[in-house]
Formats: C-alpha cells, sequence, structure tokens
C-alpha cells in the first residue's frame, strides 16, 4: 500500500530518524498532491486516512506520548517569529486500543527551502554575502534566547533543526528533546558531537549546566552560519569516529581570520556569556 500512496503524491516522507518521522498527506492540500500541503505531520509512524501506511514505527501509545510531549514544548514557547509554528495537537479514536482517544502526531508549518544546514551544504560555492549570514546567525541566536526566556532547555540545538522560509528567514524547530530547565536531566545532552567542546575531558561539559552547554553549542551554530560550512566537515565526508577523535585529541574548529563574529564565538566557547540574550545583543551590535 505504502509505496503506491507514494507513487501516486498522497503521502510524501520528508525527514526519518530512529524515534519520528516527518511527513505530509494529500488531504489539506488545494491540488489533491502531498507536496503541495501547506503544513507537515510529525509522529512515530506515517499515518493516511487513519491507517499505518508506512509502518512499522513507534506504537500508538508510545508515539501519544512523544507528541503530547513535544506539543507541550511548542505550546509554552508560544508564537515567536524564529520559532517554527506549531498548528496543534492531532487526536483520535484508535479501535486497536483501549485507551482512547490518542495523539497520533503533531502538526507543523511546512518550511519551503528545508534544512538550514542542507542549504548551507548545497551552497558551499555560493555562498550567501556577510551580512546576509549575520543575520541568519542572529536569527537562530534570537530563537535561542526566547526558548531560554520560556525556562526551556532545547537539548538538540544545531543548524539540523533550523528551517528556512522566504527571505532567508530562518525558524527553529524539533524540541523532542527539550524540556523544562528543572525538569531536564542535568547528566544528559542530547547534543550533536560537532557542537561538543574539544578536550579529553567530556564530563566537564556537564558541570557548567544546561544552559551554558547550550551558549557554548550555540556558539557552534553561529560559526557554522557566518563560516558556512559545518563544523569538522559534513557526515558524507567525515565520520563520527573521526569526529569523536579530533574531540578527543582537543582539535577545535578553525575560525576564518575575517568572520566578523569571532569574539562572539569564542566568548561563546569560554562560557563568557551569562544568558543567550547577551549573545543576542552582541551580535545586533556586530550588524
Amino acid at each position: 500500500m505504502a509505496p503506491k500512496l507514494i507513487r501516486e503524491g498522497k503521502i510524501q516522507t520528508l525527514a526519518h530518524t530512529i524515534n519520528s518521522v516527518l511527513y505530509a498527506v494529500a488531504s489539506g492540500s488545494e491540488t489533491g498532491q502531498a507536496k503541495e500541503n501547506p503544513s507537515v505531520l510529525k509522529g512515530g509512524t506515517v499515518w493516511y486516512e487513519m491507517r499505518e501506511a508506512l509502518g512499522p514505527g513507534k506504537g500508538v501509545e508510545e508515539s501519544d506520548k512523544k507528541a503530547r510531549k513535544e506539543a507541550k514544548i511548542y505550546e509554552a514557547l508560544g508564537q515567536h517569529d524564529c520559532i517554527l509554528k506549531y498548528l496543534g495537537l492531532e487526536i483520535a479514536n484508535f479501535s486497536s486500543t483501549e485507551i482512547a482517544p490518542m495523539a497520533w502526531v503533531i502538526r507543523l508549518e511546512r518550511a519551503p527551502y528545508g534544512v538550514s544546514r542542507d542549504y548551507i551544504l548545497r551552497t558551499a560555492t555560493d555562498i550567501p554575502d556577510k551580512q546576509t549570514r549575520l543575520k541568519l546567525a542572529l536569527q537562530f541566536s534570537e530563537g535561542v534566547a526566547h526558548i531560554h526566556d520560556c525556562n526551556v532547555i532545547w537539548g538538540d540545538l544545531s543548524t539540523r533543526n533550523a528551517l528556512l522560509f522566504d527571505g532567508m528567514r530562518l525558524k527553529l524547530c524539533d524540541f523532542a528533546e527539550s524540556d523544562l530547565l528543572d525538569s531536564y536531566p542535568r547528566d544528559w545532552y542530547g547534543c550533536e558531537d560537532r557542537y561538543c567542546p574539544p578536550g579529553s575531558d567530556r564530563h566537564q561539559f556537564h558541570d557548567v549546566g544546561a544552559t551554558c552547554r547550550e551558549i557554548f553549542a550555540l556558539g557552534t551554530a553561529i560559526y557554522e552560519i557566518v563560516e558556512w560550512k559545518v563544523p569538522y566537515g559534513p557526515q558524507n565526508e567525515v565520520s563520527e569516529d573521526e569526529v569523536l577523535k579530533a574531540l578527543v585529541d582537543g582539535i577545535w574548529p578553525q575560525i576564518s581570520s575575517n568572520n566578523p563574529a569571532e569574539g562572539v564565538i569564542r566568548r561563546c566557547w569560554e562560557y563568557k556569556y551569562e544568558s543567550s540574550q547577551q549573545v543576542v545583543n552582541d551580535l545586533k551590535f556586530l550588524l
């Protein structure tokens, strides 16, 4: 069933991880094609007309738990120019479960230009001007500052979780690993290795606190956007083992001599900022 639905354009899968899948369906589209739907769905598996079309994925109960958790974070963040617009929690009755109703997906606005890291890789030979890159770094930082102002820890801060819209506008997304500051586990940080500090003593990174860890990672996101290159190289060129070896060997991403945000990046990496809003202020000064 699934291949036919994809072939007919009724389902379009956009991204997939071990925990969730992002997809669009034809219903809600004026053309009857999933690719034209202005919203997307995120859940444990793909459902089409209340049928599990592309299973097996996460069960209904697990999907319900994850969807409600992420919806709670989106609701805590509210509406913000630099946060992906949350359109609601989709709930339905499932005859296969004794517990009803169940949340099966969250609905989100669709980003026409996709993930910012993918865009960086696609345009590596046609880099936007310096002012545009600084503006994108500012938007990313404003989104992080808003997240922290809402007493939320993002947990997976990365350009992989930032989407591009018309006019080079950027919005942050994917809060599946997020939690309120008071509830966020002290000994866990879900950030990708490229966004962690070099050095053999990796345990020290956990001692600085969740907010400081995020500000450090924010510095790496600013590095990636302004340098317009992925720290330590893209995944299709540099393996995770190679990244880990570079980190253990104490190798830092190399900042170009003409990078206007070098001071901001280094202050993030050196834990000189007390809040992400201070990062925003310094980037505004550069602009």
